[in-house]
């Protein structure tokens, strides 16, 4: 997803389990087994690993998607709380990925 997030400091990736054919839980702890990409248009030249674009692709659609990405895997019987996956930029930038979190809804 390519989006202007809510808040600038942090990026966001939508991640609430809801498996069950029910509204999702959201007291839950849920198995997961994701791979959680991130990307930002202010990374430097040497960050991440590169994303390979079909030679055919428009560059005009290109700019869409990311020239590199980082991202971590969850999963292996791994549980956590239902919600998001979510990191500050400057982690982001930094390469920190032990510092995702999960993020759970606020309920109102």
């Amino acid at each position: 997803m390519w989006y202007p997030p809510l808040d600038s400091d942090q990026l966001t990736v939508p991640a609430l389990e809801g498996h069950t054919g029910r509204a999702p839980d959201l007291d839950a702890n849920v198995p997961v087994d994701h791979w959680v990409l991130f990307s930002t248009d202010q990374a430097p030249s040497d960050w991440g690993a590169p994303v390979m674009h079909p030679e055919d692709m428009r560059h005009s659609l290109r700019t869409f998607f990311p020239s590199a990405v980082v991202g971590w895997h969850y999963g292996g019987g791994e549980t956590l709380p239902n919600g998001d996956f979510t990191i500050s930029h400057r982690d982001l930038l930094t390469g920190d990925l032990n510092r995702i979190e999960r993020l759970q809804p606020i309920r109102r």
